[in-house]
């Protein structure tokens, strides 16, 4: 594949890569043969403060990077637009999750279309310590995950039995929690949002499509959603070393298993 064309220089580049978020989500990925022994690669990358699409040519390709993945942009000098395309040196994929990274910031509108529930998602998390914050990102800081948590239903029929419906319900358990607790000074707001967003997170993968409608899974039927959410947590404390206040990580459990 040769170009026939010459590339733009961006305007004021280097503020632009300042300006830019470091994380974003992988909305689209392409790969197109570009000589004998290169490839080009082309990806639409989202972040809530960012869209972009960028291009880059490589010898081999990097079968990780894929819709949905959270990546960090590598730059080639200054960049120019290239077809419509920033050309860069390569996006990296980000295998570790992170405390800092607000992923629902990371969320593509054709992921959730209802972005007033993004922001008020991104709100409560911002509202977590940092403990909880890195807890709730190494939980899913794998995009396919998320992707089930955030675009899933509640129930297969009764309350919040639509898209989104599990995270609309989790917000709405949260908002309501926090104003319970403004008359209990005992209360530990963290573990309550945490709490809040978590509790009926394992239906992420508690269905799925069956003939025309949604049913049980296998995890759904022998294990369920309780379990299945205390189950990433444990796993995600354990392989990322997340470092939490015992006290902070048994009230969460406590308050996981204790919901009806």
């Amino acid at each position: 594949m040769s170009e026939h064309h010459v590339p733009a220089a961006l305007p004021a580049q280097e503020h632009l890569i300042q300006k830019l978020p470091r994380v974003l989500r992988i909305q689209s990925i392409v790969r197109l043969p570009f000589s004998e022994r290169h490839t080009l690669n082309r990806a639409a990358l989202f972040h809530e403060r960012a869209s972009l699409t960028v291009e880059w040519i490589s010898r081999q390709v990097d079968v990780r990077l894929v819709v949905g993945a959270l990546v960090a942009i590598r730059w080639q000098g200054r960049p120019v637009c290239v077809n419509g395309a920033i050309r860069i040196a390569r996006i990296v994929l980000l295998e570790y999750p992170e405390p800092t990274v607000n992923l629902f910031e990371t969320v593509p509108t054709v992921w959730v279309v209802e972005r007033a529930l993004i922001r008020r998602a991104a709100f409560l998390w911002e509202c977590l310590p940092r403990g909880l914050r890195y807890l709730f990102n190494a939980v899913f800081w794998q995009g396919r995950r998320f992707h089930r948590y955030l675009t899933g239903p509640s129930s297969i029929a009764g309350h919040h039995a639509e898209r989104y419906g599990n995270l609309r319900h989790s917000i709405e358990v949260a908002d309501r929690a926090l104003d319970l607790a403004t008359r209990e000074h005992r209360v530990h707001l963290g573990v309550l949002i945490m709490a809040a967003l978590l509790h009926d997170a394992g239906k992420a993968d508690e269905y799925t499509h069956g003939v025309g409608r949604l049913e049980l899974s296998d995890r759904g039927k022998l294990i369920g959603h309780r379990l299945t959410v205390l189950e990433w947590v444990a796993a995600a404390r354990e392989r990322y070393r997340v470092i939490l206040p015992e006290a902070h990580y048994l009230a969460l459990a406590h308050a996981l298993t204790s919901a009806k």
